[in-house]
């Protein structure tokens, strides 16, 4: 831990630090209303019978409600008995165990943990269902959870390209004959072939995401037996447009959208995926196209893309950026700061909120570790180092010794 340059003394048990908590305790589900959830999940993965990733998907659910922490349970615990209610069954979280969207391993089980409240609109609640219960599948399928940081994506050029890339992605999903929708997915690998020669550490980091958040939210989709899943789809790309935080949050738009095409030009492939090819590199197999990384060819496919829009609109946040950033290194680098061990800790954050702060690591809005120590909540930005082992938070109490 430390302070400026010179040493901090703490001890840490449980500690909450940054601005107060603004969640109000959810009003938990009735037995007829969790147990509608849970049916309706397995509904979903006995649809798809193991045809998906050849295992099936079906498994315990918790929904949980973040702020007191209760949860209704699909099935009582393995270690220790869970308070029954009719069918579902009852308790509280411990502390220790993060909440968040995700798969987590607790009371002898691994779970499918669903925060409430859940989406109002019943395909996209059958899309978070599905995106959530491959996460408790991925490691047995070769897919284990990974974390890569995206610096690439807080740059300029970065964020350009990748925008380029999910408008062509848009415009695939829209096309109303063959010729369009080769022509705008070769546009959208054009763009990803640009950056990554611009960035060479961009396409392992992007593909990795892109085989942890995209191909869990690709597999909600295919699986909500959404009748209009190109048209939402393309929906949910040109909202990724606005987006103002891509390091955690791209492969959401970019991972279903390339499964989508695959699924398209090469029916089966998941059945013959290496896990190690990246999801552009399949697509460009199955079309036999090879992308141009040149600005000849990235200038050609950006006019049909807004090229000069997208430029302007990033010049103008790279200018506002670039004293946010410099804020965060002076808050959160030069101290003083409260610098915690997290190795091996578990974590809950938003996507939405994560900045790079390159070399040092990456600036998260809201996140929470949970650790042997204790718990560390932190509202207000705390920088988690590139190797997720320390934690750093603005603490102006810090004494030098």
């Amino acid at each position: 831990m430390r302070a400026g340059s010179g040493r901090l003394r703490s001890r840490i048990g449980l500690l909450l630090l940054g601005l107060p908590s603004v969640a109000f305790a959810q009003a938990l589900p009735d037995a007829l209303a969790a147990g509608a959830v849970f049916q309706r999940m397995q509904q979903l993965c006995v649809a798809d019978d193991g045809k998906a990733w050849g295992v099936s998907l079906c498994g315990p659910v918790l929904l949980v409600d973040p702020a007191s922490r209760q949860f209704v349970a699909s099935m009582d615990g393995a270690d220790s008995a869970l308070e029954r209610d009719g069918p579902v069954f009852r308790g509280r979280l411990p502390d220790s165990v993060p909440v968040a969207n995700t798969a987590v391993g607790w009371n002898g089980r691994t779970w499918t943990m669903l925060m409430l409240p859940l989406p109002e609109d019943p395909v996209a609640r059958s899309i978070l269902l599905m995106h959530e219960a491959w996460h408790r599948i991925q490691a047995g399928i070769g897919l284990a959870a990974t974390h890569a940081d995206q610096d690439q994506l807080e740059t300029g050029q970065g964020r350009t390209a990748l925008r380029l890339e999910l408008r062509a992605l848009a415009a695939a999903m829209e096309a109303t004959s063959a010729e369009q929708r080769r022509q705008a997915s070769a546009d959208a690998m054009t763009f990803r072939a640009w950056r990554q020669a611009r960035f060479p550490e961009a396409a392992a980091a992007e593909d990795a995401m892109e085989r942890h958040e995209g191909i869990a939210e690709y597999t909600g989709r295919i699986l909500a037996q959404d009748d209009a899943l190109e048209a939402r789809l393309a929906a949910h790309l040109r909202r990724g447009d606005a987006v103002t935080a891509y390091a955690r949050s791209f492969a959401y738009y970019t991972g279903p959208a390339y499964g989508v095409l695959l699924d398209r030009a090469a029916p089966g492939w998941r059945s013959g995926w290496n896990r190690k090819d990246g999801l552009p590199q399949l697509l460009a197999a199955a079309l036999g196209m090879q992308a141009d990384a040149g600005d000849a060819a990235f200038q050609r496919a950006g006019a049909r893309h807004g090229l000069a829009e997208v430029e302007v609109g990033e010049d103008a946040r790279a200018r506002h950026q670039a004293g946010v950033v410099a804020a965060l290194g002076t808050r959160l680098v030069d101290g003083p700061v409260l610098v915690v061990p997290v190795n091996g800790a578990s974590f809950s954050f938003d996507p939405n909120r994560v900045t790079p702060l390159p070399p040092q690591g990456s600036v998260y809005g809201v996140i929470r570790a949970a650790a042997a120590w204790g718990v560390l909540e932190v509202r207000g930005d705390g920088l988690l180092s590139t190797d997720w082992k320390r934690l750093s938070v603005a603490h102006t109490g810090a004494r030098q010794t």
